[in-house]
């Protein structure tokens, strides 16, 4: 098979969230942070042949760069990339070595706030917190309106950087740490879940991302 742009363009992204892979058989790539703070899940716009575990995405990625368009054929225990005269032997990992996302179905609880973000809005966000030197942000429903802000939770006199990004009834205020949004720069639809987890959901591809146990929300 040849590797998509689309497929390659994902599994890039993937590389910030976890160094390793299990590719599974089928048109869905999913990874999850060894914290178990981020599931990803992708769907690709191709078929994976069969099983391959590898532990070093970055490492395989960089290998695929040395080729224009390589072929990689599945085996058993390895790959062969190879383009004309070249070929390259990458041999899998042990499953053992890999953190792999739960085979279940992920549902969320309940959809105590639900919002759209822009790729520009949560960019923009991330890099406020950033200069601000701030490692959280926050989805704040406050006077009937809901904002997504750059914070620092531990610090109430703190400056902040707000997005006015819609309204609400209700009063809350839901954080996440900026390390467990490594999302690729797309427009989101979200879901927060106050009983601790949050979907954001963008084209072809569902992130879960964990929320910090400080966050509050009280339904008006």
């Amino acid at each position: 098979m040849k590797f998509s742009n689309e497929t390659l363009t994902v599994l890039k992204s993937f590389t910030a969230i976890n160094k390793s892979i299990l590719l599974s058989a089928g048109s869905v790539v999913k990874t999850i942070t060894p914290e178990k703070t981020l599931i990803a899940i992708a769907n690709i716009d191709q078929e994976i042949p069969s099983d391959a575990c590898i532990y070093d995405l970055s490492r395989f990625l960089s290998i695929l760069s040395l080729y224009n368009d390589p072929d990689v054929e599945f085996f058993d225990k390895y790959f062969i990339i190879s383009e004309g005269k070249r070929r390259t032997k990458y041999v899998f990992a042990d499953l053992s070595m890999i953190h792999t996302p739960p085979e279940k179905d992920i549902t969320i609880p309940s959809a105590d706030v639900e919002v759209s973000v822009t790729a520009d809005t949560l960019s923009s966000v991330l890099k406020a917190a950033g200069v601000l030197q701030f490692s959280e942000i926050a989805f704040v429903g406050e006077s009937g309106k809901c904002y997504l802000k750059a914070i620092d939770s531990a610090n109430d006199n703190a400056d902040d950087f707000g997005v006015e990004i819609g309204e609400t009834a209700d009063e809350f205020k839901i954080i996440i740490k900026t390390d467990n949004l490594k999302l690729m720069p797309l427009d989101y639809e979200v879901t927060l879940c106050s009983k601790g987890i949050s979907e954001f959901k963008g084209k072809g591809v569902t992130y879960y991302v964990a929320i910090d146990s400080k966050s509050t929300y009280n339904k008006r």
